[in-house]
C-alpha cells in the first residue's frame, strides 16, 4: 500500500497576487517542500464543477513540462533520467484526482519537511471544500496574498486577452468570476470558520513589493519554520508580471461600481489594507 500524506500548508490564493512568487521562494527553503507542478487544482476540480473543464488540462501540460525538464537537466548533466520521478509526474499529470492521487504526490515530502502546495483558486473554495480539506487535516495552516481587487481583476482580465483579438473587456469585466475573485472578505470568513483566525495568515502584493524579504520572514514564522535570506536569493525578482495595458475608462468604471461593496467588507477587517489601497488610487488619478 502507498504511503499517504497530506499537505501542511496551502497557499490559498489570490490568482494574479503573487501566488508564483510565494511558491518559487518557498521551494528554495530546506525544511519545506512543494510539489514539482504548482497549482494542483484539487479541492477546486473536486467543489467547483464549473472548473473541470480545465484542470485536468491544466495538471497535465504542466506535468509534461516538468518531464521535458527534468529530461534535459539529466542530458546536461550527463546522468540517467529518474524514471520514478517521471512515473509520478505522469501520475500527477493524468491520474484520476482522488484523496489517495493528492496524498501520494505529498508522500515524496521529507520526514523532517513540512509539505504545502499553492493553488489560487482555492480562495474560491465553498464550506464543503473547506469542510474536505479540514478532513484531510484539522491544523491546515494557509497563506492568502491580497491584491487591490481593480488593479487585481484588470490583471486577470488582460491575461485572459492574450492572444485573442475579440476578447470583450467590458463583458469580462462584469463576469460573476470577476465579482468572487475579488470578495476577499468571504474567502477570509469561510476559512477561518473552518479551520479558526490562527491559521490563515495574510500578505498583500503591495508588500511583496516593497519588502519581499519581510514578507518571507513572516510567512516563514507562520509555519513556523526557520528563515534565512540566504535561501531566497530571487526574492525581489517578480514572477510572471502580467503583460502591460491600461485600463479603458469604461472598464475601469465598471469594475469600480461591481467591486465597491467588496472594499467596504473587507474594510471592516482590514481597514488599513484598504485604506492603502484606496489611498494608491486617489494618487493614480491625481
Amino acid at each position: 500500500m502507498s504511503v499517504l500524506r497530506a499537505p501542511d500548508f496551502l497557499g490559498i490564493g489570490v490568482q494574479k497576487a503573487g501566488t508564483t512568487w510565494l511558491a518559487e521562494n518557498l521551494k528554495g527553503h530546506p525544511e519545506l517542500w512543494l510539489p514539482w507542478v504548482k497549482e494542483l487544482q484539487y479541492f477546486n476540480d473536486v467543489h467547483i464543477p464549473a472548473h473541470r473543464g480545465w484542470t485536468q488540462r491544466h495538471r497535465a501540460q504542466h506535468a509534461a513540462r516538468a518531464i521535458r525538464a527534468h529530461l534535459a537537466q539529466a542530458e546536461r548533466r550527463g546522468r540517467a533520467a529518474d524514471l520514478r520521478l517521471i512515473r509520478t509526474l505522469a501520475e500527477l499529470g493524468a491520474g484520476e484526482p482522488s484523496d489517495e492521487w493528492y496524498g501520494r504526490i505529498f508522500a515524496h515530502a521529507g520526514a523532517d519537511q513540512l509539505a504545502g502546495e499553492v493553488t489560487p483558486e482555492y480562495a474560491l473554495l465553498p464550506r464543503a471544500g473547506l469542510a474536505h480539506i479540514r478532513r484531510l487535516n484539522p491544523r491546515m495552516k494557509a497563506v492568502l496574498l491580497l491584491r487591490d481587487p481593480i488593479a487585481r481583476s484588470w490583471s486577470h482580465l488582460r491575461m485572459l486577452a492574450e492572444g485573442r483579438s475579440d476578447f470583450d473587456h467590458l463583458s469580462a469585466a462584469r463576469s460573476p468570476d470577476i465579482l468572487a475573485r475579488a470578495d476577499y472578505a468571504a474567502t477570509i470568513a469561510r476559512w477561518r470558520e473552518a479551520f479558526g483566525p490562527e491559521t490563515l495568515h495574510i500578505e498583500t502584493l503591495d508588500a511583496i513589493a516593497a519588502e519581499p524579504l519581510a514578507v518571507l520572514e513572516r510567512v516563514c514564522g507562520f509555519l513556523g519554520v526557520g528563515f534565512d535570506p540566504a535561501w531566497f536569493p530571487e526574492a525581489a525578482r517578480p514572477v510572471f508580471a502580467g503583460p502591460p495595458g491600461e485600463m479603458p475608462a469604461a472598464v475601469a468604471a465598471v469594475l469600480k461600481e461591481r467591486l465597491a461593496p467588496c472594499y467596504e467588507r473587507l474594510a471592516r477587517i482590514l481597514p488599513e489594507v484598504v485604506a492603502r489601497w484606496r489611498a494608491a488610487q486617489d494618487e493614480a488619478r491625481a
